[in-house]
């Protein structure tokens, strides 16, 4: 038999497998031509696989076997199941009318039926039967019969493969180290957003090297190369919003650090449903999952939202049967755009944002820079310039540096405890220099840009970047004092004016505010009682119509004038003394009596 090369779709490894001519054409019953010595594995030994696809041996007049055409080639290269049992199925390659292969996963329990209805998938990849009698039925029989040794982990999300890290999936069907993995349910824009263009060469001088010189652009890319390293350090997902006005630079930002993994359609939007997020977050994983305007969700599921992407896990479900489905999971470093702060957008719509919400996403201003975005604009004219010429530059290079960090960590995962170590170092220098106190939240978001910086040095360690050595630590920790500064840096002449605002109001409505636990007083505007004046957040907003009510209750949180549930959110949810126990902004009535506070 002469030699054949075969083509599949990178990755696929379909071994032992000839390649076949596109346009190679063969009647129904002609002998085959270019059969597979030896046969594939596990094939039933009535069938064949030809050029021109499968073929069966079936009874003619005179009771002899002869090879009759069925269906256009196909291989059955193993069964599947879930990393933790169940999900058992056929992975199955066809070959469509392009010549192109395609993997389809059959589900065991279609398959045992060796019913044509089981077929519907292979046809929607590219399956053309014979015409001749009961085509279908032989398929159907064949991929029931046909048991190859080859098992293979089944995953409905892209990334790691297991918690050992020997293989990692990418959109493009790649599979990138030792093992076999195969997809199923992911979503095919995402998947279709990761086919790599240009070389690393040209990403890095085109995209990752312009970078030098603007800290929020060398965060938003390093934090991209974060992806990885969550699962290997056991770190949560979350990330960052970035928060400014239009036209400023805040896509850019996201097409570059998308440009990681992707194509600008890997930029998703965060309109939709929180079930829609889900199944791209899935598909995210391990990489990075990049929403933009944030206005385009509720403001009533946003805060839903950003747990549940930060925490991993979807929302069980019940199937028509009554039972519960597989739910899905990831661990998904997250970078989002919009003009409003999430806490802004949840209050749009009377929502309250809560210190573990504040931690998962954490906001940064991306329009205070020199030139918006930017600092340095590396000889374009003007910020705009600049930012168009970024567009271009990751239209033309994606998804070539996220594989190769990927393929260069497998090689590093045995220095895992020096990652660990350099980790753990940056906490420890930069809570140091910024004289933190023992806040649990605040070491959490310093972690956050800890890990980034990680990352950054280690994608530079790996010559993929292009930038010298301590630039992407150094942007880590200039973004990170920037955020700690705006979180602590209301003064005491703010602190003294936002009292003051709240203090005349209710120094002139006392009548207003109901004693708690006595009946005394009509609870126009909230309730009183020895400590504390508990005010409604209709009230709170009139007195402070003229700002921000929002950044203004933060204010008195951070001057230590204001109650909270628990330490979480603006807002202190009353007793049962007060009917429906309603939320409210519980200000202590000492420091009302002197805008000095207490």
């Amino acid at each position: 038999m002469t030699d054949q090369t075969i083509t599949t779709r990178p990755g696929t490894d379909i071994e032992n497998v000839v390649s076949f001519p596109v346009n190679s054409k063969s009647s129904a019953s002609v002998a085959p031509r270019a059969i597979m010595d030896p046969a594939p594995d596990g094939i039933p030994s009535d069938y064949s696989l030809n050029v021109d696809g499968i073929y069966q041996q079936r009874p003619c007049e005179d009771d002899d076997l002869v090879p009759v055409r069925i269906c256009s080639p196909l291989i059955v290269k193993g069964m599947c199941r879930w990393p933790k049992g169940g999900g058992w199925g056929r992975v199955v390659s066809i070959e469509d009318p392009d010549g192109n292969w395609n993997e389809v996963i059959l589900e065991a329990r279609d398959v045992s039926k060796k019913s044509a209805a089981a077929l519907s998938p292979l046809f929607d990849r590219g399956l053309e039967l014979a015409p001749v009698e009961k085509a279908a039925q032989g398929v159907a029989e064949l991929i029931a019969t046909w048991k190859p040794a080859a098992r293979y982990l089944r995953s409905d999300r892209l990334g790691w493969a297991d918690s050992s890290f020997s293989a990692f999936t990418l959109g493009d069907g790649r599979v990138l180290g030792e093992g076999l993995v195969v997809t199923d349910a992911v979503s095919d824009d995402v998947a279709a957003a990761m086919h790599a263009r240009g070389s690393l060469e040209s990403w890095c001088a085109a995209v990752a090297e312009p970078c030098i010189g603007n800290p929020l652009m060398i965060l938003a890319l390093s934090h991209a190369f974060t992806g990885p390293l969550l699962a290997v350090l056991g770190c949560d997902g979350g990330g960052y919003h970035l928060r400014g006005a239009s036209s400023r630079g805040k896509s850019t930002l996201l097409g570059v650090a998308a440009s990681v993994w992707g194509a600008p359609s890997f930029v998703q939007s965060w309109r939709g449903t929180d079930n829609g997020i889900e199944g791209i977050a899935a598909a995210c994983n391990d990489s990075l999952l990049v929403l933009d305007e944030l206005h385009q969700v509720e403001p009533r599921v946003a805060g839903e939202i950003v747990y549940m992407l930060a925490n991993g896990r979807g929302k069980m479900r019940m199937s028509s049967s009554g039972k519960a489905q597989q739910t899905k999971r990831w661990s998904v470093p997250v970078l989002s755009s919009g003009e409003l702060s999430l806490e802004e957008h949840m209050a749009s719509s009377g929502r309250t944002m809560y210190a573990g919400q504040d931690i998962r996403l954490i906001d940064l201003a991306a329009d205070a820079r020199q030139h918006g975005a930017f600092d340095c604009l590396h000889s374009a004219t003007n910020g705009r310039a600049f930012a168009e010429q970024m567009q271009r530059a990751v239209r033309e290079n994606h998804a070539v540096a996220g594989p190769m960090f990927v393929m260069k960590l497998m090689e590093s995962l045995n220095q895992h405890d020096k990652l660990q170590r350099v980790f753990d170092g940056f906490c420890h220098l930069w809570g140091n220099k910024a004289d933190l106190p023992p806040d649990g939240q605040v070491q959490r978001v310093m972690g956050r840009f800890a890990i980034a910086a990680l990352a950054g040095e280690t994608a530079t360690k790996f010559g993929l970047t292009g930038w010298p050595r301590g630039v992407a630590q150094s942007a880590a920790f200039e973004l990170f004092q920037v955020w700690l500064d705006a979180r602590d840096g209301a003064t005491r002449a703010e602190i003294n004016e936002a009292v003051k605002q709240t203090q005349s109001y209710v120094l002139k409505n006392l009548e207003r505010f109901a004693v708690v636990g006595t009946g005394i007083g009509e609870p126009l505007d909230g309730w009183r009682d020895q400590g504390w004046f508990y005010i409604t957040p209709e009230c709170w907003r009139r007195i402070h119509q003229n700002g921000d009510a929002v950044e203004i209750a933060r204010i008195h949180k951070a001057a230590g004038l204001l109650k909270t549930q628990k330490g979480d959110g603006l807002q202190f949810k009353m007793s049962r003394k007060v009917s429906g126990r309603p939320n409210v902004y519980a200000v202590r009535a000492s420091a009302l009596a002197s805008t000095e506070g207490s």
